[in-house]
């Protein structure tokens, strides 16, 4: 009985009830236990905070295969301060970018161009390598504005890091969303909740976004051998099989285990999210197939020997990897004005939120 609790320790009793009871379905899947790490911040580019829990000193240098995860934001931005990465090279591994608020503009030495809105996604392939820029759109820089974002970096497999770069924008309208009770998913890479994401990596990978009301609990099958993690970025979350909470700015890195379902030839095991009741939450969901090859890294390149980094670094200076061209052809086919009044994920995001916890549908 709860009767004799505080209304907190009442509530977190009752989650917890809800989960062992779910774990103790006959028949269900294995859950994998979590390990919760809580980002560090620190300044990038121009000058702009970022949370990082990958690389970090409980994960190591990596979470094979994603090298990164930086979370930008939220912050405003007032006229003339908002910052972003001017030119600098890349060389080895992928990289996701996706915004939630604001607008980033990209241009790079292969003549590309871009610009990403809230619910865009853009992918990258660094190879061989490649200098870009990522920056404020012209609007955001003159007139400020809030901005919030990712990007996660994905080790490319030592015989593909010489590979030519490319770049594909990915527009919010191309992105599956998926309800479910209690639940809303973008699923922008690998296989989820019946939907396949149009993000395609060369090292494959799930990449989700969800937006969960009080209450929900959300499973997600993943190859058992694969690493996986959720990073909540508002309010906090249930990880199973500890009911362990998971605040905003953490990481809850998934074990791989041993025990598991098997759907024809794919082993799989589940990462099992629970919302508490009272408020809701969002938060990415990222998984990858680990390619546990050695790695050696500094700054902006990831390559697999010391030597290569040290070349790559010589390439950069020697201008190989890549020249600033005088002309772009931008990819993008936004063709109105930004406004930020109506081009806001997370507004429109909080308004489902809050008609979700008042029992209504997402």
């Amino acid at each position: 009985s709860f009767g004799d609790l505080p209304s907190e320790s009442k509530a977190a009793a009752q989650d917890a009830e809800r989960m062992g009871q779910a774990h103790a379905l006959e028949g269900a899947p294995a859950v994998r236990a979590a390990r919760v790490v809580t980002a560090h911040r620190q300044l990038e580019g121009a000058g702009f905070e970022v949370r990082r829990p990958i690389p970090s000193r409980a994960l190591g240098e990596q979470f094979d295969p994603f090298l990164l995860l930086d979370h930008l934001g939220p912050v405003e931005f007032g006229p003339g301060e908002a910052a972003g990465a001017p030119w600098h090279p890349h060389r080895g591994f992928q990289t996701i970018s996706y915004l939630l608020d604001g607008e980033l503009e990209h241009k790079d030495s292969t003549g590309n161009a871009g610009t990403l809105r809230p619910g865009d996604f853009q992918l990258m392939t660094a190879g061989a390598g490649i200098v870009h820029d990522e920056s404020p759109s012209e609007a955001m820089k003159r007139d400020g504005g809030r901005t919030e974002g990712f990007q996660i970096w994905v080790n490319l497999a030592r015989a593909e890091k010489m590979t030519p770069p490319s770049y594909q924008d990915v527009e919010a309208a191309r992105i599956p969303k998926v309800e479910r009770d209690g639940f809303v998913a973008a699923v922008a890479a690998g296989d989820a909740f019946g939907a396949k994401g149009p993000v395609e990596t060369a090292t494959p990978i799930h990449f989700v976004d969800v937006q969960a009301r009080a209450g929900a609990t959300i499973e997600h099958a993943v190859p058992a051998s694969w690493s996986a993690g959720v990073y909540v970025y508002r309010g906090e979350a249930l990880v199973a099989p500890s009911g362990q909470r998971v605040a905003e700015g953490q990481f809850a890195a998934f074990a791989p285990t041993t025990t598991t379902t098997t759907t024809g030839d794919e082993s799989t095991t589940v990462l099992r999210v629970d919302v508490p009741r009272g408020s809701s939450t969002r938060f990415l969901i990222l998984a990858g197939r680990p390619l546990r090859e050695p790695i050696a890294r500094h700054g902006p390149f990831v390559m697999s020997t010391r030597a290569e980094v040290a070349q790559a670094f010589e390439d950069y200076e020697a201008g190989r990897l890549g020249t600033i061209p005088a002309t772009f052809k931008s990819r993008t086919r936004h063709d109105d004005r930004f406004d930020p009044s109506k081009h806001s994920l997370v507004a429109a995001s909080a308004s489902s939120a809050a008609a979700g916890a008042a029992g209504e549908e997402l």
